[in-house]
């Protein structure tokens, strides 16, 4: 038989995410054979690594309801795939050999999650960290992304119970469904004076609720000792050097940039920064953009409001990014009002318009400021018990104001200009 080769591209992306995640890396690591009898481990071993793991430590910061908080990692090894159980609805298990052998970066937390929103917060930051580094697409419908859950009850003061391990999590509602349909089994258990057994349990997508798979074996079962067709790993110092100069700037960086550079709100940089793309996207557009803050809230509303209805992704979007932030000057200069630029973008977008011809037409009927100062004189003359009210102090009636305006131009102007005009023609209100 073929004898195991270690594939040196998956030690570099590994010491990638360790380095991106704070681990320390170890200079020396071993593999060691995992000895189990399981369907989908034919030679009925497993080339992991075990008390000599790859990297230790590290985190990953989330945001919870409560603020900030650090998921610390207790180590990360790489080992080698299973075949991929299929549980079928009518209770069948297929098994798919094409992934084994393949390698995989096991990442094990410490006990710091405390409820099924924190482990969702945290796999959805992790596969975010893991795009940025493009390690992995980390699709879990392609196993790509993998977890089995451990989760323990405890009553306040005391130690932690046994643990139960959920799989056949395959996607992140799973693991959120999974845990918390855990949780609710495991308080009525020991509610009602039972004990709860370490065990490892299959999560049913169909039946929405948790079954048992085995029994859980304890550590020294796998009967783990070193691979004799391996040698050990050993990284060197002018790896690590070389692989820290082609780490990104991870999302955590680049919100924080955002925020400083373009002067744009925190809510704007963290939906741009949880896509590399369209970060990217949105920085090549910002060269162009004079309005950082519009530019961010049109491709936040206007860009991701058509990309998902399309299932399409920043790549595929028709418009240039520079395209886009001259296209939006026009809005920023008040020659363009923002309805007729959305106006504008949805004809480019759904009829396949040129962008350019309709941005041409419609300066070519954008009101002139003569005929616009003629309008707002007549709304006036026309509202003066509106104009009396906003004097006396009723500042709401300005927006009726502004919608006469805009009503009689039929929308060729710009509503930031005609709030501006208003306000110098009426004067300020009585406090």
């Amino acid at each position: 038989g073929a004898l195991p080769a270690l594939n040196e591209e998956a030690v570099r992306l590994a010491l990638k995410v360790a380095l991106a995640l704070h681990a320390d890396i170890h200079k020396l690591s071993r593999f060691y054979r995992k000895n189990y009898f399981y369907p989908d481990l034919p030679k009925g071993y497993q080339i992991t690594q075990y008390t000599e793991s790859l990297a230790t430590g590290g985190y990953i910061e989330i945001e919870t309801s409560k603020g900030y908080k650090k998921i610390r990692l207790e180590r990360m090894n790489i080992e080698e795939e299973a075949a991929k159980s299929i549980h079928t609805d009518t209770g069948e298990v297929l098994l798919d050999y094409n992934r084994s052998g393949i390698p995989l970066l096991e990442m094990v937390t410490l006990p710091d999650m405390n409820s099924p929103e924190e482990a969702r917060t945290f796999l959805e930051k992790l596969r975010l960290i893991l795009r940025y580094l493009e390690v992995s697409e980390c699709d879990m419908e392609k196993g790509e992304l993998r977890v089995d859950a451990n989760i323990s009850l405890r009553k306040p003061g005391e130690k932690l119970g046994v643990k139960v391990e959920l799989k056949n999590l395959n996607s992140f509602k799973s693991v959120y469904d999974g845990l918390n349909y855990e949780i609710e089994r495991q308080k009525k258990i020991l509610q009602g004076g039972g004990t709860v057994i370490q065990e490892t349990r299959l999560w049913d997508e169909y039946k929405k609720e948790t079954r048992t798979m085995r029994v859980k074996e304890e550590a020294h079962d796998y009967r783990y000792f070193p691979e004799p067709d391996l040698p050990p790993l050993v990284v060197q110092d002018t790896e690590i050097e070389e692989l820290k100069k082609t780490l990104p700037e991870l999302p955590d960086e680049k919100l924080k940039r955002f925020v400083s550079q373009y002067n744009i709100g925190k809510d704007q940089a963290r939906i741009l920064s949880l896509n590399k793309n369209l970060a990217d996207y949105f920085e090549r557009a910002a060269q162009v953009a004079e309005d950082k803050r519009l530019l961010a809230n049109w491709i936040n509303v206007e860009i991701l409001g058509y990309l998902n209805e399309n299932n399409l992704g920043i790549q595929e979007f028709r418009i240039h990014a520079e395209e886009l932030g001259e296209f939006l000057n026009y809005v920023s200069r008040g020659k363009l009002s923002y309805n007729m630029a959305k106006d504008i973008f949805k004809k480019t977008l759904y009829n396949e318009e040129s962008l350019k011809h309709l941005l041409e037409e419609a300066l070519s009927s954008t009101i002139s400021s003569q005929e616009l100062e003629k309008i707002i004189n007549k709304v006036l003359e026309e509202n003066q018990e509106l104009v009396e009210k906003f004097r006396n102090g009723k500042t709401g009636v300005l927006g009726a104001l502004i919608g006469k305006v805009m009503k009689e131009t039929r929308g060729r102007a710009d509503a930031r200009k005609v709030k501006e005009i208003l306000e110098s023609k009426i004067g300020s209100p009585k406090t």
